[in-house]
C-alpha cells in the first residue's frame, strides 16, 4: 500500500472513483473513527502527529469528493495524470435526460425548487441591513451570519443543499481559523454559501478573505 503521503483522495478514503456521495460519507465515517484520538486501533502504529496529519488529509479528501463541483475538477485532474481512467468517474443519474413519461411531474418539482432561490434574491435585494452588509469592504463571520439569519436560512438547510460539511459552514461563520482549510478550498465552501442564499459571490468571498487576512 503506498504511504498515505502519497495516496489520492479515493485511496485515502479507500473508495472507487465511481463511489456514490452515500459510500463517501460512510466510508470517512469509518476511517475517520480508525484514527481519532480515542482510536486504540491506530494508537500504536502512528504518533499523534501523525494522527493529526492523515486525520487533516481526511478531512481535504472528503470535502472535496463529497461537493460535486469540486469533485468533477479532482477527477479531471486524476484523468490528465492517468491515473483515473476516463468514464471511471462518478456520475450523477439524477443530472440526467429526464424520461419524457416523468416530464410533468419533474417540470412541477423544479419549479417548485426554482421559487425559492429567486425569492431569496429578491428579499436581500429588500432588506437594507442586508445591502449595508454587502457594502462594506471586509466581512466577517458575525456578518455571514446575519445576512443567512436576516433571510431565515438554517444553516442545516444549506449544509444539506451544498453538500459543504455543516462543520465548516460553523466555523467559517465563528471564524475558526483552526478548523480552516487551504484559501483554495475556502473560497469553493464561501461561493456555495452565497450562491445558495442568492447573494453576490464575489462579494462574499472577496470580502471575508480580506477580513481574514487583516486580522492576521
Amino acid at each position: 500500500m503506498k504511504p498515505y503521503r502519497e495516496q489520492n483522495y479515493y485511496e485515502l478514503l479507500e473508495v472507487p472513483p465511481n463511489a456514490s456521495p452515500l459510500e463517501i460519507r460512510r466510508a470517512y465515517k469509518k476511517i475517520f473513527d480508525l484514527y481519532q484520538d480515542e482510536s486504540i486501533a491506530s494508537y500504536s502504529f502512528f504518533s499523534q502527529e501523525e494522527r493529526n496529519e492523515i486525520l487533516a488529509r481526511l478531512e481535504e479528501a472528503y470535502l472535496t469528493v463529497i461537493n460535486p463541483e469540486f469533485r468533477d475538477a479532482y477527477d479531471r485532474r486524476l484523468i490528465e495524470l492517468g491515473l483515473v481512467e476516463e468514464g471511471k468517474q462518478y456520475c450523477d443519474k439524477t443530472k440526467e435526460p429526464v424520461p419524457m413519461y416523468d416530464f410533468k411531474k419533474t417540470h412541477i418539482d423544479i419549479l417548485s425548487i426554482t421559487k425559492r432561490p429567486e425569492n431569496l434574491r429578491n428579499r436581500a435585494s429588500e432588506k437594507p441591513v442586508i445591502q449595508n452588509i454587502l457594502a462594506q469592504e471586509t466581512l466577517a463571520g458575525t456578518d455571514l451570519k446575519r445576512i443567512r439569519t436576516e433571510l431565515e436560512i438554517p444553516l442545516e438547510e444549506i449544509a444539506e443543499k451544498t453538500n459543504v460539511r455543516i462543520e465548516m459552514l460553523r466555523a467559517i461563520e465563528e471564524e475558526a481559523h483552526e478548523l480552516f482549510l487551504p484559501m483554495v478550498y475556502m473560497k469553493g465552501f464561501l461561493k456555495s454559501y452565497a450562491r445558495y442564499l442568492q447573494v453576490d459571490e464575489n462579494t462574499i468571498v472577496n470580502g471575508f478573505i480580506k477580513h481574514i487576512e487583516e486580522g492576521k
